[in-house]
């Protein structure tokens, strides 16, 4: 399964606030769309227990995930036929 937000996120909001386009405060504050889907939950009927969606963050503050390292499994020599 896919992560919803991979490296490219990261770095495209980084990237942004490098060029002047707006700053890390301007990120720690959610964005109006999100603040009134969470909003229109609060005493919805279809929403007994409120928002239950995910926590807004900053994704410019979270630390860039080290690469994963390839792994190559080395084939075992009992896998190989007996007269290989």
């Amino acid at each position: 399964m896919q992560k919803l937000f991979d490296i490219s996120v990261i770095k495209t909001l980084k990237d942004g606030i490098t060029k002047g386009r707006w700053s890390l405060e301007d990120l720690d504050e959610p964005p109006p769309g999100w603040t009134e889907c969470v909003l229109n939950t609060k005493g919805n009927p279809a929403f007994p227990q409120g928002y239950q969606g995910v926590k807004y963050q900053n994704l410019a503050r979270v630390e860039e995930p080290k690469p994963l390292e390839e792994k190559v499994e080395l084939t075992n020599p009992k896998d190989l036929p007996p007269d290989f």
